[in-house]
């Protein structure tokens, strides 16, 4: 399954490429646009998280063939179709000298572009992954949650994964000095503050490389500076990470901002993170209410007990009773190995893996079974659904 994107001037012809490629069992996520490649061209976020680009060019201009080779330029790992009514030999050297992979006639044949489809789609997954999204969000201060957050992260590179932590607690975020001790070479915050510098080997040099699977891009280390992070900056770092890991993980720790949201809107699942008391039970319900607020179902929000303790004041009951939810995962109370490992920085499941937590975290990375991605992208739905601009 990869992301394509179909182009026409006629939205017809857009919506009959689209049919054919969607025709089978490959199940592609397709785009259909409008706009003219220039467009494409102007905007640095709008071929983000696409594999291929199906362009159908009736009357191709040389303006077409430079922004076709712009495209390939600037985006190394996209391929691109052409279809074109009865293409001669001159368009084919044309087209190929502009990055494109394949030339086929239009209208299309649909067996002849499906397989075409297939080929590229088949070679994209050799070297791309197709990222899952989980968020970690602390009903009240202290619950545990950046702990666990890195630290399922470790579980699941230990596991063959690649994983990413996204440390988007505001708060004097250092999720990254709780799995080691090496200074993060850049924020999330300075990331944003030079987003349009984004692209692989930008990222690949701002992260924190805890083991050859398991990276962190680090939260804000002043508060100040979190404030310039915008919800468009979250969505491009994370068109860009989804194709290289197998897991992202957001510690968003307990503020509820429109930063936060733009990460929980892209969440296959929600842990609610707190401990057995009164008062985060009472946390626990309010944060129950502003995922309802925000239509997140009750299928995406799981409940996280940390610190577990059977003979505790308050049982598993008192707080299914209390939120309306049972709780999904329970991580119990060590305090002696939890600490050893805060204060070395070292990952509990490498310091102290026979622990109840270590083996409570490996449960939950287990859990964490494959589900159906949700909808991606909402910037490249607002780009593709603007009207196509006139040639005049």
């Amino acid at each position: 399954m990869i992301d394509i994107l179909t182009i026409s001037s006629d939205p017809a012809h857009a919506n009959a490429i689209a049919r054919i490629v969607e025709t089978g069992e490959s199940h592609h996520r397709v785009r259909t646009s409008s706009a003219r490649l220039s467009d494409l061209c102007a905007s640095d976020e709008a071929l983000d998280g696409i594999d291929l680009l199906i362009f159908e060019g009736s009357q191709l201009m040389q303006e077409d063939f430079d922004a076709l080779a712009t495209i390939a330029a600037r985006h190394a790992d996209l391929s691109c179709i052409l279809l074109a009514p009865s293409p001669s030999a001159d368009l084919l050297v044309r087209a190929m000298r502009a990055g494109v992979k394949d030339v086929q006639p239009w209208p299309a044949d649909p067996h002849d572009l499906g397989r075409a489809v297939a080929r590229i789609a088949a070679k994209t997954r050799g070297t791309r992954r197709d990222g899952r999204v989980i968020s970690f969000v602390s009903c009240k201060g202290g619950s545990g949650t950046s702990f666990l957050a890195a630290n399922l992260a470790f579980a699941a590179s230990a596991a063959g994964k690649r994983a990413l932590l996204i440390d988007l607690n505001q708060q004097f975020g250092e999720a990254a000095f709780l799995v080691c001790e090496a200074t993060p070479p850049a924020t999330l915050a300075d990331v944003s503050a030079q987003i349009e510098r984004l692209d692989p080997a930008f990222l690949e040099a701002c992260l924190t490389h805890v083991s050859e699977s398991f990276d962190v891009l680090a939260g804000a280390l002043d508060p100040a500076c979190a404030r310039d992070i915008k919800p468009e900056h979250l969505q491009r770092i994370l068109n860009l990470a989804r194709p290289l890991y197998d897991l992202i993980i957001f510690d968003i720790g307990q503020s509820i901002s429109h930063v936060s949201i733009a990460a929980l809107d892209q969440s296959e699942c929600m842990f609610a993170v707190l401990q057995l008391s009164l008062p985060y039970l009472r946390a626990g319900r309010r944060l129950m209410e502003i995922f309802r607020s925000l239509g997140y179902r009750g299928d995406r929000v799981r409940v996280l007990v940390n610190r577990y303790e059977k003979r505790g004041p308050v049982g598993l009951q008192e707080l299914e009773k209390a939120i309306g939810l049972r709780a999904s995962s329970v991580i119990p109370e060590d305090d002696a190995s939890v600490s050893a490992s805060i204060n070395q920085g070292v990952p509990i499941l490498r310091l102290a893996k026979s622990s109840g937590v270590a083996k409570g975290l490996n449960d939950l990375m287990r859990s964490l079974s494959p589900q159906p991605v949700i909808g991606r992208t909402r910037i490249l739905q607002k780009f593709f659904a603007r009207p196509a601009l006139s040639r005049a």
